[in-house]
């Protein structure tokens, strides 16, 4: 993978090792930047949420991000460009992609940085974002979906800003409501049944992390879960009962000028012991609980796509006690491809496991 530029570098080039790779560097040498690079390649966008400008070095009008990757025999060039007047472009196997979406269905990564734990744990616009990445990269329909209900949403909320203080027409508005509510219950139907999926696995690696003594769950839309994938509510009685949802509401919605339920209000909590883990988890447990999510992504997306994602783990052991770092230790072995980041060598136990990148 080569950087020309990105953030604070001018020009890296950089090769992983089919095994993965720890890059080890002070603080501020960019470690980080090299693994949102990365995830540019996967998602086409920050992983950090930041906007694309603001990944250009300064006093500069451009990013370059080129890498390959293995895909079986085959080898995959990918060159991800924004510049400040050409907007941004991509390009897999040498040819331009229509949309920077379309990358999202060819290569596949599941990132862990520190700073995620307090963004994620304690907004729930941010837990809903790491949901739809992870079930966007496991289905292309679901991003697609997502889009379209973006769009519907953002019409929708121009005509109830549009009535001002006009009485709405419930004709017009049921127009407006049955529009949403087909790619909204596709999207809730999908995030049911993802979770639902990835519910063991989360709970097994987070009761490894806390040695059986804590029990770890989700809920969505403040209600459990169902039981099995056999149990989520069809799509069509979730679309019934959101078209409810929307028509019940017509009156607040025209006084407020947005939509109030759907989607992109839904509540996504991580509990322990029954309890939310972003106001009564210690330190330690919620970055637990993210790490555990991670592992659980992961698996999920070997299981949609066939093939492992690529680890990314930014500084994953800073603040994690000598035990959890020993059970993260034995997780990853058995990832076909790990890349994380550190300030200095992190454990004994990793050995000679990964090939060391030393930024100078």
């Amino acid at each position: 993978m080569s950087l020309r530029p990105f953030r604070n570098f001018a020009h890296i080039d950089l090769e992983f090792a089919l095994g993965g790779a720890i890059i080890v560097g002070a603080n501020g040498r960019g470690k980080s930047n090299i693994l949102e690079a990365i995830c540019y390649q996967s998602i086409g966008k920050s992983i950090r949420g930041s906007r694309d400008h603001e990944a250009i070095p300064h006093g500069g009008a451009h990013f370059d991000i080129r890498g390959n990757w293995q895909e079986g025999d085959r080898e995959r060039p990918c060159r991800v460009f924004y510049g400040t007047t050409e907007g941004k472009k991509v390009f897999l196997d040498e040819t331009a992609l229509t949309r920077v979406s379309d990358l999202v269905a060819h290569f596949q990564t599941v990132h862990f940085a520190p700073q995620d734990v307090a963004l994620v744990l304690q907004f729930s616009a941010q837990r809903r974002r790491l949901l739809d990445i992870v079930l966007s990269q496991a289905d292309t329909d679901y991003l697609k979906a997502l889009q379209t209900y973006q769009r519907l949403l953002t019409q929708r909320n121009h005509y109830l800003r549009s009535l001002g203080h006009r009485s709405i027409d419930t004709t017009e508005a049921e127009v407006w409501d049955a529009q949403l509510a087909r790619p909204g219950s596709y999207l809730r139907h999908q995030r049911l049944s993802g979770l639902v999926e990835m519910l063991p696995d989360f709970q097994r690696h987070y009761k490894m992390f806390s040695t059986g003594e804590e029990a770890a769950s989700l809920l969505y839309a403040d209600a459990p879960l169902p039981p099995s994938s056999e149990q989520v509510p069809s799509q069509e009685q979730l679309e019934q009962e959101f078209r409810q949802q929307l028509s019940d509401a017509h009156e607040k919605e025209r006084h407020a000028g947005h939509t109030l339920s759907g989607p992109h209000r839904d509540s996504f909590v991580f509990t322990i012991d029954d309890a939310a883990a972003d106001t009564y988890g210690s330190q330690g447990q919620q970055k637990s609980v993210l790490l555990s999510w991670k592992m659980a992504e992961l698996q999920l997306l070997e299981r949609r796509r066939n093939r492992q994602p690529l680890l990314l783990l930014d500084d994953v052991f800073s603040e994690l006690d000598p035990v959890r770092s020993a059970h993260l230790i034995d997780m990853i072995a058995d990832f076909d491809q790990v890349i994380l980041t550190a300030p200095r060598q992190p454990q004994e136990a990793l050995g000679d496991r990964y090939a060391r990148i030393d930024l100078e």
